[in-house]
């Protein structure tokens, strides 16, 4: 090899070294960013499918007085944003897609749908002395309402009624 081709090396290996080096100092400078984020900040952030390091897609249905509310197809997707939680579909399938894992909960993805939900209110129905909400997760009761955790597969159903 002669030195024009030791020179165009030593070159290449130089910009693989930098190159390296700055993806290491971003991932670093993200990651002490996000330790610092909330649960409900990371949910409200704008993500992209590079940056998902955690990925899971439990299930809401949400049934007001005996009828099945939709979730409308893409809540947290804008044509410049994509949430860590979003749908995709009316189906009811959240997807969380975030940039690291964390206990996201019911109330994240309401916060990013911009709807109510706490255990006094649904949507826009309130509990009463004849209306009361609940909330089963995998058929079974839980009180934690918008504290309640998204697990991968999880069937969370909301309900309001007498």
């Amino acid at each position: 090899m002669d030195s024009k081709n030791y020179g165009l090396v030593a070159l290449v290996i130089g910009t693989l070294v930098i190159i390296v080096g700055i993806a290491v100092w971003a991932g670093t400078a993200s990651s002490g960013k996000l330790a610092s984020m909330s649960t409900r900040d990371i949910a409200l952030l704008c993500t992209t499918d590079m940056a998902t390091q955690f990925h899971i897609h439990p299930h809401l249905d949400i049934v007001v007085n005996g009828q099945k509310q939709v979730i409308p197809a893409e809540i947290g997707i804008t044509d410049t944003c994509m949430n860590s939680i979003h749908t995709h579909d009316d189906t009811g399938t959240l997807h969380v897609e975030a940039p690291e894992k964390r206990d996201f909960t019911l109330g994240d993805f309401f916060a990013v749908w911009g709807k109510t939900f706490t255990k006094d209110q649904i949507l826009g129905s309130k509990a009463d002395a004849t209306h009361t909400i609940s909330v089963t997760v995998n058929g079974q009761a839980v009180d934690t309402y918008e504290n309640t955790v998204l697990r991968d597969l999880d069937q969370i159903v909301i309900t309001y009624g007498n």
